[in-house]
């Protein structure tokens, strides 16, 4: 049985093409096809498994995962990092503390204020996350020329830099690519 039409609109009045053509020279697409890669379900647990992560829960693995990085961080940041709310942050906490991942200290600069760390044990979990994905990254580049390496690093380094400004410019006053940066 055929559906009255939406919005006004038939099934063939709707374009199924992408909004943007999937040329990977168009940074857009090479960006978002990297982040959607790393970000993609299967790949993180893969990760877990070959860090042998000992709790099968994902959210937990992205907790850890953001401390191996960032270093201790508080639980209201590392919710806006993660895209959760405070709350759920709060329940993953509560299971990475009992899996005796993390820890939570007085945060030096400001004793009202917490921060989450990784324990001894979390630290190791780190560790072998980041080698992991150090030989993944020698493996994706193994063809690459020394000097092609370091200009890639150069370039996204300053990609990243440029983003972070962009991140930490007060809402609504950053355009992107035209904030004034340092």
């Amino acid at each position: 049985m055929a559906r009255a039409p939406r919005y006004g609109l038939d099934d063939q009045d709707i374009d199924l093409t992408p909004v943007i053509a999937p040329d990977l020279l168009d940074l857009r697409v090479s960006i978002a096809s990297i982040v959607h890669w790393a970000d993609s379900h299967s790949v993180r647990l893969a990760l877990m498994d070959a860090v042998d992560f000992p709790v099968n829960d994902v959210p937990m693995f992205l907790v850890v995962n953001q401390l191996s990085y960032r270093g201790a961080m508080r639980p209201s940041d590392l919710a806006l990092a993660l895209g959760t709310g405070r709350a759920n942050l709060t329940k993953i906490a509560h299971r990475l503390d009992d899996a005796g991942l993390i820890v939570r200290v007085r945060e030096p600069s400001d004793e009202r204020s917490v921060l989450l760390a990784l324990t001894p044990r979390g630290r190791e979990i780190g560790q072998r996350i980041m080698e992991y994905n150090q030989q993944g990254l020698e493996s994706l580049l193994a063809d690459w020329s020394d000097e092609d390496v370091r200009t890639l690093k150069r370039l996204l380094a300053r990609i990243a830099r440029n983003a972070m400004w962009d991140l930490q410019a007060p809402r609504g006053h950053a355009e992107p690519g035209r904030r004034r940066r340092p």
